[in-house]
């Protein structure tokens, strides 16, 4: 199983894709990724570049495999071979099954870039979860059984839970062994999480455009000044929904209800600056609104596993590594 990957617009600063010495990956390409082979059957791949004119690139498999494609930052268009087209942005995921075909990925100029693809033989998932294909998502069921009568492909905001693990996944701080523990249990956790949004059951939710409108603006309103966030009641007045539909709406569309959502942001948020060492924990918590330090250092244990300063201590240089 090969993945090749070219560029229309060479870049003598592009990193090469790492090299891996396995059929699943073709390394030495000039494109701005590096790959790391987790297994025969599965490999993560990270993305980042910064484009001052428009770039494209040709990504083609000669066996059928499954792409999960997590967008941290930068806008792009993605297409593949008799698939339709998908605009990429910040917190989307895209999933493509590539049925030994090719694909392109085209960069907006100006802009930095970085995403994550997680790439699957179909036969992955049938060998990890050999009890459960039954309940798997029916598209990505069919890929499995090999029962493909279309080649599917889906778009969709990550829910904070994938964002949060996304994020983690492309900040690995460590090396060797170390890493590649952490990229396989982390992008285990990911697929997990993907997996959990997938599912077989349609939602019952019915939402209008207008209303998916009012939704996304309510998650801005939301996460816009996490010290002083607005009540459901006047995020409600805010974006022109009752309570009852902004509830049940927010959750259908991005998974979590309105308060599970802000938490997991605030305590993500909380993650990240706890990396800057010139604020102490207790401005941390203020600075994503908790007044009670002890409540914070709880609500951070239970989403990361680690107090807050433990987290710090074990995770001081992880800020450097990312900007490698």
């Amino acid at each position: 199983m090969q993945m090749k990957v070219t560029t229309a617009h060479a870049d003598p600063c592009m990193r090469q894709i790492a090299n891996t010495n396995s059929p699943f990956l073709n390394a030495n390409m000039d494109a701005p990724v590096n790959a790391y082979l987790l297994r025969p059957d599965m490999a993560v791949c990270f993305w980042e570049c910064t484009t001052n004119t428009p770039k494209e690139y040709t990504i083609t498999f000669d066996t059928p495999v499954l792409r999960f494609s997590f967008i941290l930052e930068g806008e792009s268009i993605s297409s593949a071979d008799e698939q339709k087209d998908f605009a990429r942005h910040k917190e989307l995921i895209e999933m493509r099954f590539f049925h030994a075909n090719s694909g392109q990925i085209r960069l907006a100029a100006h802009q930095s870039h970085k995403w994550l693809d997680i790439v699957l033989s179909p036969s992955f998932l049938d060998l990890a979860l050999p009890e459960e294909s039954a309940h798997l998502p029916e598209s990505i069921r069919k890929v499995v059984l090999e029962e493909v009568a279309h080649i599917p492909c889906d778009s969709r905001r990550m829910t904070p839970d994938q964002f949060v693990a996304a994020t983690q996944l492309a900040h690995c701080p460590y090396t060797h062994a170390a890493r590649t523990l952490f990229l396989k249990s982390k992008t285990l956790e990911l697929l997990s999480h993907v997996l959990a949004v997938h599912s077989p059951t349609p939602c019952q939710t019915r939402l209008s455009s207008y209303e998916m409108e009012c939704l996304k603006t309510a998650k801005d309103i939301l996460i816009a000044d996490v010290e002083n966030p607005p009540t459901l009641k006047e995020l409600s007045i805010m974006v022109g929904l009752n309570e009852t539909k902004l509830k049940t709406g927010f959750k259908a569309l991005f998974g979590q209800t309105v308060y599970g959502y802000f938490k997991t942001y605030r305590i993500e948020l909380a993650r990240q600056r706890l990396l800057d060492e010139t604020c102490s924990i207790s401005q941390v918590a203020s600075s994503v609104g908790y007044t009670n330090i002890s409540h914070f250092s709880a609500a951070f244990k239970e989403r990361h596993g680690v107090t807050p300063s433990r987290y710090r201590k074990d995770n001081f240089f992880v800020a450097n590594f990312s900007q490698k």
